[in-house]
């Protein structure tokens, strides 16, 4: 899907550093594919879900005009907008241009109910804050059970070669992930182990026979943390949708990096607890993190 329109610049975004509310001005505003009306803005507290990795849902929430009308945004969207000509691409358009330069830059597309705002209006924009905090807890919790699924599984790789942690464990995570799945307070994360991995000399089949000792490593792992609360930082800040965020957090003496496109808690104090639970699937395994 395709449009013409007058933006230039990537949206400036304010979920990074845990905005949920917000002003913009309006930049486009059009019709969209199932009655709905997509709105763009120069400005936004909404957390769009990318269309590269999808594994966070799209903020909800409301968008309120000047003359006090209240619309609902029901999904948040990225489109890419070209930065010479304007034309704006959502979908699968927008994905099959793959990786992209300066020419083309990431947008926010406000999916919403009722009438399109004015162009150059500017909006109040509230997002659905409850909802934002537990997707918030659920993305920290990921990020942590990876960091100590990687920890557990370092016994299991049997040659130095896959990439490491910034912990210094072998990234299991980054190595074999295929999927991850947001909720609200969960998450679901695919593993699959094939001939390269097996190669780099990953044991899955030991692995996947010691799984009750596994998850107990990784869930006494996780109390740890939880037990010394530190700050969780996501930065720069303020930035535009366009900038690659670095999610830091201290853990085990060191800085545990990962770059993210999402949202988070601000501590470990903001998390009662986490559980993990995983299961054998054929050539893999599935990851189950719950959190509170």
């Amino acid at each position: 899907m395709r449009f013409q329109t007058d933006v230039r610049d990537s949206t400036r975004i304010g979920f990074a550093s845990g905005d949920v509310s917000g002003s913009g001005k309006v930049l486009f505003a059009a019709a969209g594919p199932d009655g709905n009306t997509l709105v763009i803005c120069d400005e936004t507290p909404a957390h769009p879900v990318s269309f590269r990795w999808p594994d966070q849902p799209a903020d909800r929430g409301v968008m309120i005009t000047a003359g006090g009308q209240r619309l609902e945004i029901t999904d948040a969207w990225t489109g890419m907008a070209n930065a010479e000509t304007g034309e704006l691409v959502l979908g699968e358009d927008a994905r099959a241009l793959g990786r992209t330069g300066d020419e083309w830059k990431s947008v926010v597309i406000h999916v919403i109910t009722g009438d399109a705002p004015a162009a150059g209006e500017t909006v109040s924009i509230e997002v659905d804050a409850d909802r934002r905090r537990k997707l918030s807890l659920a993305h920290t919790a990921a990020h942590l059970s990876a960091f100590a699924l990687n920890r557990a599984a370092k016994s299991y790789w049997t040659k130095e070669g896959a990439a490491l942690d910034t912990l210094g464990n072998p990234d299991f995570d980054k190595e074999a992930i295929v999927s991850a799945l947001l909720s609200e307070q969960a998450s679901v994360d695919t593993y699959r182990v094939g001939k390269t991995l097996r190669k780099k000399g990953f044991e899955l089949d030991r692995f996947v026979a010691d799984l009750p000792a596994v998850i107990e490593a990784i869930n006494g792992t996780l109390r740890g943390w939880l037990s010394e609360p530190t700050a969780i930082s996501l930065t720069p800040v303020p930035s535009t949708l366009d900038t690659r965020r670095l999610w830091e957090c201290a853990l085990d003496g060191r800085q545990a990096q990962m770059y993210c496109a999402g949202t988070h808690v601000a501590s470990l104090k903001d998390i009662a607890a986490i559980t993990v639970s995983i299961e054998p699937v054929d050539g893999g395994v599935v990851m189950h993190t719950a959190a509170r």
